[in-house]
């Protein structure tokens, strides 16, 4: 039997049940040929999908599965005295009985054992996190840090980190202060902006080849090196870890003192199906979800094209129903508008999943789709940098990201979501397109190669002695030029140095009139706020232009005064869609605006590039005897969107802002997040104004708290 008839017989019930010792017989070969290792690893995953018609054969099942290094896969108690040896050898200590790795696994976490440091490329089924709970279950580290690459990774990630919550404080949030052992979660920007860390003597990088992604935003690259550079200063260990790595740079083994491990090592099989027709694509994927069994991720290019999918599916009936997320839909319904395509996709057993999405909608999402309340996950590429989900299906609706063609890597990272260790031996990925040609990445590390292409805004957060000589040459303009402190240089990290630079010039032409119209505190008039966005959008924001919907420094004024007068979101969706000359088109569109006006502007672009002109214009103004403002106060509010920080900081907890607006008065007069978690563990949800919803999203994220 050759491969293939090998592998389209193992596809199907009545195949196997008709030759069930043959097949075992051939896999059996496969695994003897050292040549063919990576075909009997598929081909003993297909076998473990239909394991139950195997039964007699079960030991030799086992065996196979045991030659493998599949260990996860085994049944203890029926296990061959050799095979039971094998098994025990790759349990990790402090991890319960039922917790044992496959080989790979096992291999990385004695290395980190032995003091070794670790750079790991794996694909996405490997369980790479698991390895990071082995070790913290060791407790030989006192202070250990995970940067993950988004702000949705943070809540799953607190959520699996609570097993440890009895000897460690997790720290999330950059409000929060360091207990005697602490693991903090942050993304880079966050380990970058925090300024109490203790020595850290083990830390994490996931999805590490972020490092080297400047086209996707300079801004974050700079962060996620700065914060490796930050961390590896301590002298701890690391961990990082992340998909389908090709190679890194020559001397980074020796240079960082740590052992790169790339592996093809997979838990699943994913299957790839070329959807059929050159006809209407949407009536196509319409007719597939029809016919589809089991959970299915829909990767989309944009979140335009993720309603675009979801009004499809809605309108066609496609989607089981799902009346136990009424309250949910009606939520959204009341909170945003009642035309919202995400509330009435909910009722359909859809969810929808993009950037702008509020971060506590976003989390709701992923559980109700990993619980099987909903069938459908349609998702943008923010889903696919390491949030777990347990699809069966992964449909690839589109090759691109926004208007770029996805290439080999990001292709293989979403197709690795389907399919789901101890779910889905075997994940079926459905294609629209031909896939990209087959290319893995090679990953640059800025900071240790430090060529032509290294940003400025990097280089500048480095010490001397690590720069290379070219990269000294480079940084002397701005060591030996005297308009700006290099310390505020680094200050506002992440920001061109020469764009400061000129602003800092800008101001400099006519110091006394700049310091009469930037000189405020706390609230600042409607004209300043003015000034302020102008000088922004003039000399900082560069690459950020036209992001969060905001096209001019007038409009980015105008939407942070109408955040604050119109706390409502609601009302801030039905004012986007008044008749005018920016009318929004949909009320999709309407809510997305004001979306992404919180999620991109608000809470982040925003107060870092105020804050950055603040410290610009205190040292220019400053030796000049001049007056100067101070706009940390003021930042602090849009960054909380003018509620109150605990408030704002509890939406990432999984409770939205309105809810937790709602229960401001049991929380009381609390100023900071540790205690106003306390407290809230304290309080009786029932007694609580609050809906069903409410009170669901309430009772879940409290189950996941620090303990007291």
């Amino acid at each position: 039997m050759n491969i293939a008839t090998l592998r389209e017989t193992l596809r199907s019930p009545d195949g196997v049940r008709q030759a069930p010792f043959e097949l075992i017989k051939n896999i059996a070969s496969l695994a003897g040929n050292p040549g063919q290792e990576l075909i009997a690893h598929e081909m003993i995953l297909r076998a473990l999908e239909q394991r139950q018609y195997f039964e007699p054969y079960q030991e030799i099942l086992d065996s196979l599965v045991r030659s493998v290094g599949l260990f996860p896969y085994l049944e203890p108690d029926r296990l061959s005295f050799r095979d039971a040896v094998a098994y025990e050898f790759h349990r990790p200590a402090n991890m319960g009985t039922d917790f044992v790795f496959h080989r790979e696994q096992a291999e990385i976490y004695r290395r980190l054992l032995d003091g070794d440091s670790v750079i790991l490329s794996a694909p996405t089924s490997f369980g790479k996190s698991r390895i990071i709970d082995a070790i913290i279950a060791m407790g030989q580290f006192r202070n250990i840090a995970v940067i993950l690459p988004t702000l949705a990774l943070i809540d799953e990630t607190r959520r699996r980190l609570a097993q440890f919550s009895n000897r460690y404080k997790i720290i999330t949030h950059l409000s929060q202060l360091p207990g005697e052992s602490n693991i903090f979660v942050f993304t880079a920007e966050r380990a970058v902006a925090y300024g109490h860390f203790p020595a850290i003597e083990f830390f994490v990088i996931d999805e590490f080849y972020k490092i080297n992604a400047m086209s996707d935003g300079e801004a974050r690259t700079v962060a996620l090196n700065q914060a490796f550079y930050k961390l590896r200063k301590f002298g701890g260990q690391f961990y990082l870890l992340g998909p389908n790595i090709e190679r890194i740079p020559d001397g980074i083994e020796a240079a960082f003192r740590c052992y790169f491990y790339p592996t093809r090592f997979t838990t699943v099989v994913s299957e790839h199906i070329r959807v059929p027709g050159n006809d209407n694509e949407i009536q196509r994927l319409v007719n597939l979800c029809r016919d589809l069994q089991g959970p299915t991720l829909i990767f989309c290019r944009s979140p335009a094209r993720v309603n675009e999918v979801a009004r499809a599916l809605l309108s066609n009936g496609v989607g089981p129903g799902t009346p136990d997320l009424q309250s949910a839909a009606d939520w959204a319904t009341k909170n945003y508008h009642p035309e919202w395509v995400f509330a009435k996709s909910l009722m359909q057993g859809i969810g929808i999943h993009h950037g702008k999405l509020p971060r506590s909608l976003s989390q709701y999402i992923v559980r109700k789709f990993n619980d099987l309340t909903l069938k459908f996950l349609i998702c943008t590429s923010t889903l696919i940098e390491g949030v777990n989900t347990k699809a069966k299906n992964v449909v690839i609706f589109d090759n691109k990201i926004a208007r770029e063609q996805i290439d080999f890597f990001t292709f293989n990272n979403i197709s690795g979501r389907s399919g789901r260790m101890f779910e889905h031996f075997v994940g079926h990925v459905y294609l629209f397109n031909e896939p990209p040609a087959e290319q893995l990445p090679f990953v640059d590390f800025p900071l240790f190669t430090q060529d032509s292409d290294a940003p400025d805004s990097l280089l500048v957060q480095m010490e001397q002695e690590d720069l290379a000589p070219l990269s000294r040459e480079r940084m002397r303009k701005y060591q030996d030029q005297n308009v700006l402190p290099i310390s505020v240089l680094r200050e506002n990290a992440s920001i061109d140095p020469d764009a400061q630079l000129k602003l800092a010039q800008h101001l400099l032409e006519s110091p006394v009139t700049w310091s009469s119209k930037l000189n405020w505190n706390q609230f600042p008039t409607s004209p300043q706020l003015e000034v302020v966005c102008d000088l922004i959008w003039t000399f900082l924001v560069q690459a950020a232009r036209s992001r969060g919907g905001v096209f001019s420094a007038r409009q980015l004024a105008f939407k942070v005064w109408q955040l604050f007068r119109v706390p409502s979101s609601a009302e801030r969706v039905r004012q986007e869609l008044r008749p005018g000359k920016y009318t929004a088109k949909t009320p999709d569109e309407a809510v997305e605006r004001v979306l992404e006006f919180e999620r991109t502007w608000a809470s982040f672009e925003l107060p870092r590039y105020m804050m950055a002109l603040s410290r610009i214009q205190r040292a220019v103004f400053e030796p000049h005897d001049l007056p100067f403002g101070d706009y940390s106060a003021f930042t602090s509010q849009v960054e909380c969107f003018f509620n109150s920080p605990v408030i704002a900081a509890l939406d990432e907890y999984g409770i939205p802002i309105q809810v937790g607006v709602k229960i401001s008065n049991a929380l009381g007069e609390i100023d900071n997040l540790d205690a106003a978690l306390a407290r809230l563990k304290e309080l009786n949800i029932d007694e609580l104004e609050l809906d069903g919803f409410e009170k669901e999203l309430l009772a879940d994220a409290r189950g996941f708290f620090p303990q007291t």
